[in-house]
């Protein structure tokens, strides 16, 4: 694909549709859309969706998106695309998933709900940055929950790789269910609209 490549003002009426603020704090959605290219066009993508992995791509400014497809049949046979919460990149010398920096740092909690010593200062959605409550030491590994606002607390288990500034670590994160992840994204997704307002929609 070319690197001057640029979106038409149909394809950004649709991706400001989708980033409509007024979806921002709502239980995740998943949107869909029928699919109706033809009877060999349909069998084609049916096969694609049973083998390949797909994913409608988005780059603006320096930043790509990639959002999960799934096709879905439905009982008349019809094909129904749905689109999941996309991956955040950040172009450069080196493409890293997007990081949401909190400007309050979220408290690890422990299987009870208490808080303990590890505060998060950045996430992303296979990763935590970690720092501690008086620069405690940081362990290299930890099983406990990770407080996303507005949501339940979800389960996480996370082994440190690298460390940073300021007495931080980064955690690779292993998450238990699909679901976990995905809702990580979507959260990461709505932050990322809220600091992008060119990306919502014009009422």
């Amino acid at each position: 694909m070319s690197e001057q490549s640029a979106l038409s003002s149909e394809e950004l009426d649709f991706l400001r549709q989708l980033f409509s603020s007024q979806l921002i704090g709502k239980p995740l959605h998943i949107p869909s859309f029928k699919v109706d290219g033809g009877a060999l066009a349909n069998a084609l993508l049916s096969r694609l969706g049973r083998h390949a992995q797909l994913s409608l791509q988005a780059r603006m400014d320096n930043y790509s998106m990639s959002f999960p497809l799934q096709l879905v049949e439905d009982e008349m046979h019809s094909l129904q695309l749905e689109m999941g919460a996309p991956s955040i990149y950040e172009e450069g010398a080196i493409r890293r998933p997007w990081r949401l920096v909190l400007d309050t740092p979220w408290v690890l909690q422990d299987q009870d709900g208490a808080e303990t010593g590890l505060l998060v200062h950045e996430v992303a959605p296979d990763s935590l940055l970690i720092g501690s409550h008086a620069d405690a030491a940081l362990p290299d590994n930890f099983s406990l929950w990770l407080p996303l606002p507005g949501l339940e607390p979800m389960p996480v288990k996370a082994r440190r790789i690298r460390a940073s500034t300021g007495q931080r670590a980064a955690y690779s994160l292993l998450l238990r269910h699909s679901e976990h992840s995905e809702r990580i994204r979507q959260f990461i997704f709505e932050q990322y609209r809220q600091q992008n307002p060119q990306l919502q929609a014009v009422s």
